[in-house]
Formats: structure tokens, sequence, C-alpha cells
């Protein structure tokens, strides 16, 4: 996967609001635990379903959905972040695009 570095447009966008570039590592290391995050909560609630007993049942089956629900914030959380860098890119094209015409 290659980095793109932001063009000269975005920069400017970037300086003109104060803004500095973010790096797409942390997003897509959310996205990713968020994942795991997910897989590992479906993974015990089918553990909790077939091997645990009445002593532990409630527990395992809320430790599942915190994990898929926590999981699944943090997946999105990082994909909302990708799209955000995308409309800065769009953002700072339309407005060189706006100011070549005018």
């Amino acid at each position: 996967m290659s980095h793109q570095s932001p063009n000269r447009e975005e920069l400017r966008l970037y300086q003109e609001l104060g803004f500095h570039p973010r790096s797409l590592v942390w997003p897509k290391m959310e996205i990713l635990l968020g994942l795991l995050a997910v897989s590992v909560g479906h993974l015990l609630s089918i553990y909790t379903i077939v091997h645990a007993g009445p002593r532990y049942f409630w527990l395992l089956v809320a430790a599942s959905v915190v994990l898929q629900s926590l999981g699944g914030y943090l997946a999105l959380a990082g994909h909302r972040s990708h799209l955000y860098q995308a409309q800065n890119k769009l953002t700072a094209w339309l407005a060189a695009q706006i100011a070549k015409r005018a």
C-alpha cells in the first residue's frame, strides 16, 4: 500500500484552515483492531453457547456483546477518518478548480 503525500492544493487548504495533514496509520489500526474485537466477540459468543456452564454464561454473553459493540464502533470510527481525509482531498481539488475559473 503506498502512502500519498498531500498535494499543493490540499496543503494550502490545511494551512488556511489552521489544520495539519494527518497520517492514515491510526485509522487503519482502528479498523483492524475493531474488526479483531468483533471477531473475538463472535467467537466468544459461540464458545459461550456451546461450552459455558450456567455459572459464567451471562457474564460471557455480556462480554461478547460489549466486544462486538465496541469493536464495531472502533472499526466505523477508523472508516470515518478515511472518509474525512477523502473529503479534504476533494474539497481542496474543488477549491483549486473554482480558483482557476475566477
